[in-house]
């Protein structure tokens, strides 16, 4: 197969695209021939983030809101052939502290957010009689435990089960939905907490079978294998790409 131009007539949307692990997927992907629509609730980054990439659309939406949701898809040239769903994140909180805004928050953003544009994406494959890959970036701390980010930890073991359940329930439309669960990866939303917290880079590094930090790029890599008809037998995975946290002793 040429990789290359594996996505080739194909459109992708990649929400949380404008930064990190989705920017870095919206160039992989557009590398490999898609249509990329790079959609973030920051749309000023979106956009110059796709004027950069060939051929690239650029969206503006708070995956929080159904409403926002809906009208990304209604804007959409057509139903979309990939979905990757970047979007999330959450503040450090410490459990005792957590006020109900910011719980309901981290559930919205990192549950409600992928369950919102993931029904709307298979509702408009199944109306167009396509295909539809789901690929969700979710996180390692979903097992837990995860210290100041119990909220956020809660959300994402939410959408690990969603995109089991999604997975089981769509198989027979050709609607395929896995995930990816990186471990410490370097981006902009990573990189300031860390560098905060005296000793926690050494810490999160000294639990690194394979000796380094993860890269944004890293993650695409496997988000577009999974998105690609290579992986076309392969269905509610959770596709580990932590530089073999899962296994360090």
């Amino acid at each position: 197969m040429n990789t290359a131009a594996r996505f080739a007539g194909r459109l992708a949307l990649v929400t949380g695209g404008a930064s990190g692990i989705g920017a870095a997927s919206a160039r992989e992907l557009t590398a490999n021939d898609a249509q990329v629509v790079v959609a973030d609730l920051d749309g000023d980054r979106a956009a110059a983030l796709a004027a950069q990439l060939d051929g690239a659309l650029a969206r503006t939406v708070d995956v929080r809101e159904r409403a926002a949701v809906e009208s990304l898809f209604a804007s959409l040239p057509r139903a979309p052939d990939v979905l990757v769903t970047c979007a999330g994140g959450a503040p450090r909180s410490a459990a005792l502290d957590t006020d109900e805004a910011t719980f309901e928050g981290a559930l919205q953003l990192n549950a409600g957010g992928f369950w919102r544009c993931a029904q709307l994406a298979a509702r408009a494959a199944i109306a167009a009689q396509r295909p539809l890959a789901i690929v969700h970036v979710a996180s390692s701390l979903h097992r837990g435990p995860a210290p100041g980010l119990a909220h956020f930890a809660a959300a994402k073991a939410a959408s690990v089960t969603l995109v089991r359940c999604l997975a089981q329930e769509w198989a027979t439309h050709r609607i395929r939905v896995n995930a990816v669960i990186p471990g410490p990866v370097e981006t902009p939303m990573t990189t300031p907490v860390w560098d905060r917290a005296p000793g926690l880079r050494e810490s999160l590094l000294a639990g690194l079978p394979l000796g380094r930090i993860g890269t944004p790029p890293d993650v695409a890599h496997a988000i577009a294998w999974l998105a690609s008809d290579e992986a076309s037998w392969v269905t509610g995975t959770l596709l580990q790409v932590d530089g073999g946290l899962e296994v360090a002793p």
